[in-house]
């Protein structure tokens, strides 16, 4: 009993440094595994979580989400990477990209008139 309340409380404190971070007034930094993925010009990092085999970020950027979309497909397919899957919405778009053992996700939250205000890279590894 007394683990399981440990592991909520650390649940707890783990949203709670989440929430003051996408708001607090000083940069976020890349995490370590995600700083081979280039960032789409004029971008500015939100959020972002490092953890054993996972790494996330938010970003912010104002552009078309079909800019943004060409931008990482043409990026990540010049380092090797392959398109596993893709799929897109009224609001949003959605591509994994795939590179050995190692899978990236790019979701983009699409406002009126197809700009995107923010985007999100997510990468596991098998490793």
């Amino acid at each position: 009993m007394e683990k399981r309340w440990r592991n909520l409380a650390f649940a707890g404190v783990c949203t709670l440094c989440i929430l003051f971070c996408s708001t607090a007034a000083f940069p976020v930094d890349v995490p370590e595994k995600l700083k081979d993925i280039p960032l789409y010009q004029g971008s500015t990092v939100k959020q972002a979580m490092d953890m054993a085999n996972h790494a996330m970020l938010v970003a912010a950027v104002k552009a078309k989400g079909s800019a943004i979309a060409d931008f990482y497909k043409n990026a990540m397919k010049a380092e090797g990477w392959k398109v596993a899957f893709q799929a897109e919405q009224e609001d949003m778009m959605l591509i994994h990209f795939q590179k050995g053992k190692r899978m990236v996700q790019l979701t983009i939250q699409l406002e009126k008139g197809g700009e995107a205000t923010t985007y999100n890279l997510m990468t596991t590894s098998e490793d």
